[in-house]
C-alpha cells in the first residue's frame, strides 16, 4: 500500500509538471509576438496586421476593391525580409473574385527566421516556379512544442 502512495505521488508530479510546463510554454510563445513594419505597394487599400517571432509569424487584415471594375484572379504577394533586406521568403494569397466596393479578409501564417519588415503588393500572375508551400499558410508548430515538453520531461 505505501508503495502504490509513492508511484501515486510521483504520477501526480509529473501531470503537474506537464501541465505547468504547458502553460509556461504557451505563454512564453504568446508573449514573444512583436509587431513588424510593412510597405504596401498596392494601388488599392489593404489593411496589414504583422506579428512576428524570431522563428514564425502571421499577417492578417483586408483587401479593398475600390477601383470601377472586379479584381479576379489577382494574387496579394507579400515578400519578407530581414534587417539587412535580404529576401527570406515569398507566399501568396489568391484573390479570386472580388466585387466592386467589396472587402476581403486574409491571414497568412509563416516560418520565417528574422523577419524585420513586409512588403506586400496585388500581382496579376504567380511565377511558374512558385511552390504550393507559397500560397498556402505554414502550419503551427504544436505538435513540436508537445513532443520538445516530452522530451523534457524525460531528461528531467
Amino acid at each position: 500500500m505505501e508503495r502504490m502512495k509513492t508511484f501515486f505521488i510521483y504520477a501526480l508530479c509529473v501531470i503537474a509538471f506537464f501541465i505547468f510546463s504547458q502553460i509556461m510554454i504557451y505563454f512564453a510563445i504568446h508573449t514573444t509576438y512583436h509587431t513588424k513594419a510593412y510597405e504596401v505597394k498596392a494601388s488599392v487599400p489593404i489593411t496589414v496586421e504583422v506579428q512576428a517571432t524570431s522563428v514564425n509569424g502571421i499577417v492578417r487584415g483586408s483587401v479593398l476593391n475600390n477601383t470601377q471594375e472586379v479584381m479576379e484572379n489577382k494574387y496579394l504577394q507579400m515578400e519578407f525580409y530581414s534587417k539587412q533586406d535580404n529576401i527570406l521568403g515569398t507566399k501568396y494569397v489568391p484573390i479570386s473574385h472580388l466585387e466592386v466596393g467589396n472587402e476581403q479578409e486574409y491571414e497568412m501564417k509563416f516560418n520565417l527566421s528574422r523577419v524585420d519588415h513586409v512588403v506586400l503588393d496585388i500581382v496579376d500572375t504567380i511565377p511558374e516556379n512558385v511552390a504550393e508551400e507559397q500560397t498556402e499558410s505554414d502550419p503551427e508548430m504544436q505538435f513540436a512544442v508537445l513532443v520538445s515538453a516530452l522530451v523534457l520531461l524525460m531528461v528531467v
